[in-house]
């Protein structure tokens, strides 16, 4: 499955680049106006960098999908190659100029693109192309609002169907905390989070396919029946989740532009030990020799299995596409380009940060760097303003928190220790993906600390497990059940 999805997204660019430049040429020359007419960074809503649109990202992605069909020969290389040209991924911007006058350079004047931009897939791209058949960068970001809308509200609609209400209250706070819909209306960030209800929804079915599958005794336990998507604790399922995740993976950074890349894992987890830890049984039966206590930490074996099972596998297919880019460069493109992807690896995880977007202002060290991070993100997640000072936004931080505190408190489930009460025993590793966004923040701390104001939505998933196992430990839990 990995490599067949890897075949089929270099299939996509070598399809898109098949294109004919004059098919598109009147959406790309009105896509260039937008971009010449609107700000580089938009702001939908005033002093609201949590819905920030980046035309500065989107308008490269053009440029790059409508040179994708120029064969013109640039300092010795040879565009006549369709592979090569994809592979390349080149824009136009000369020295001192702004990317959105080199687009407009490249639609109106023919301007080749003499900047590689070759340590990405830009699968986006490719579609884009495919799309300025139809569409200008409007039409593409109506369709994909709209696209975004619907998947998400039938998604959302399916688990009301299934009665999953505690799963889908934890989405739809998820995905309101991470202004998804506002994602949409900015091409760099809509592809991962197109892919979040579609990966969650597989994901589902695929646990819902296992469910109440027989071991091969044909024997009945709470680990392989009913509805906790189990298939005996011999690991035997029907549909691998494992292959579903290497293939998000690869998809991941085929379209990805590096904006919250971790959600099309941690959402889909989320989903996954949902349904392996929900239990609506009343009786379990058991085998000879099994206990209750024996069967909840083979159960709980399990879900830490999965997890580190299928997270590994992710990983595997994003880093190993990246890979994957990077060597096809080096070996058709020249050494100099597996350098420039190795600068911009450095550059993206230790590389310095300033203190304000003016590179002239002081560096800050890396403690400062990741506690302001930190609060950008947070913050971004939380809807506060800009304007507030950082001490403002501290306290409203700390406050928010204090608010859930006491709530949790007060609503909190009574103590009760009869039989068949059982205690909330999946909270650790439900726990651990709330943290997965943070571990990427530090890894790339240069560029989550630049670009807070999308790099934050990776924080949704912990929205989505803090409200869910809310609900569980609280009274509010006998509403969705």
């Amino acid at each position: 499955m990995g490599v067949l999805a890897a075949a089929c997204c270099i299939g996509l660019l070598l399809v898109s680049g098949l294109i004919s430049g004059k098919n598109i040429e009147k959406n790309a020359k009105l896509s260039a106006e937008y971009f010449e007419n609107n700000s580089l960074f938009e702001e939908p809503v005033k002093n609201q960098p949590a819905v920030k649109r980046d035309n500065y990202a989107d308008c490269i992605s053009f440029c790059i999908a409508y040179q994708f069909g120029n064969r013109d020969a640039i300092e010795g290389t040879d565009r006549r190659s369709l592979f090569t040209r994809v592979l390349e991924a080149r824009y136009t911007q000369a020295e001192g100029e702004n990317v959105n006058d080199g687009f407009s350079r490249a639609v109106n004047e023919g301007a080749k693109g003499n900047v590689t931009y070759s340590r990405y897939w830009h699968g986006g791209a490719a579609v884009i192309r495919l799309l300025m058949l139809l569409f200008s960068v409007r039409g593409m970001r109506i369709l994909f609002l709209v696209s975004g809308i619907l998947l998400n509200l039938l998604w959302i609609g399916y688990l009301i169907w299934k009665k999953e209400y505690a799963m889908g209250i934890s989405y739809t706070c998820g995905i309101f905390f991470g202004k998804l819909f506002f994602a949409y209306t900015c091409l760099e960030y809509a592809f991962v989070c197109l892919m979040i209800p579609v990966f969650s929804f597989l994901v589902y079915r695929s646990a819902e396919c296992n469910a109440g599958k027989r071991n091969s005794k044909g024997t009945v336990s709470e680990g392989n029946s009913g509805r906790n998507g189990l298939s005996g604790w011999n690991g035997l399922r029907v549909l691998p989740t494992g292959a579903f995740f290497l293939v998000f993976g690869i998809l991941t950074c085929f379209f990805d532009f590096l904006t919250a890349e971790t959600l099309t894992f941690t959402v889909p987890m989320f989903v996954l030990l949902f349904c392996l830890t929900k239990n609506k049984k009343k009786y379990t039966i058991l085998k000879e020799g099994e206990t209750a206590e024996s069967l909840e930490k083979a159960r709980i074996r399990s879900l830490w299995k999965t997890f580190l099972t299928d997270g590994f596998l992710w990983l595997l297919g994003y880093a190993g596409m990246f890979c994957f880019k990077w060597i096809l460069s080096f070996l058709f493109l020249g050494g100099e380009e597996g350098k420039t992807a190795l600068f911009y690896i450095a550059e993206r995880t230790v590389g310095e940060v300033h203190v304000s977007a003016n590179l002239a202002s002081p560096t800050v060290s890396f403690p400062v760097r990741i506690a302001e991070l930190l609060l950008r993100n947070l913050s971004c997640l939380a809807g506060i303003p800009d304007h507030p000072n950082r001490t403002a936004q501290v306290l409203i931080l700390c406050g928010i928190a204090v608010v859930i505190g006491l709530l949790w408190f007060f609503l909190r489930k009574p103590a009760d220790n009869k039989k068949g009460k059982k205690a909330f025993t999946s909270f650790p590793v439900l726990m651990t993906l709330v943290f997965v966004p943070f571990l990427r923040f530090w890894v790339l701390s240069n560029h989550s600390y630049m670009h807070y104001f999308f790099t934050y939505r990776a924080l949704m998933t912990g929205v989505m497990v803090l409200v869910y196992c809310f609900m569980k430990t609280t009274i509010l839990d006998s509403f969705t059940d």
